[in-house]
């Protein structure tokens, strides 16, 4: 599994994520991936209303979000809003579409599906 992933998020160490992700599967795995990496608390999204309501109602230190989500939105808006707030984000997608970002996210760390543990902990504990 390949990954484009950071040295540093600028977290020190995450501990409240924001996964938006619309197949719930992956959403499920990478949930339990990150717990057993030690963050208290993930919450999942699977649509861009669904994550805004969440960043609405609480503080994240990381925002993991699939750049392609059902119905043909995307995860931008979230990015937006997060990267506003301050908080770290990285994208996921199996498509291949960092080409596509604007050049305010083209420096955004890609995590390319399928990504496994050792993908998520780069990210979350950077060497």
């Amino acid at each position: 599994m390949t990954s484009s992933t950071p040295t540093t998020l600028g977290v020190a160490s995450p501990s409240v994520v924001l996964l938006v992700e619309d197949n719930a599967i992956i959403a499920m795995n990478t949930e339990a991936l990150l717990l057993d990496l030690g963050i208290a608390d993930v919450r999942i999204a699977a649509t861009v209303a669904e994550a805004l309501a969440l960043i609405d109602t609480m503080q994240f230190d990381l925002g993991i979000l699939d750049l392609k989500l059902g119905d043909g939105e995307d995860s931008l808006p979230v990015a937006e809003r997060l990267v506003a707030d301050g908080v770290a984000i990285v994208f996921a997608s199996g498509f291949g579409e960092e080409a596509g970002l604007t050049a305010s996210f083209g420096t955004v760390p890609m995590l390319k599906k399928p990504y496994g543990f050792d993908d998520l902990e780069r990210i979350i504990r950077p060497a």
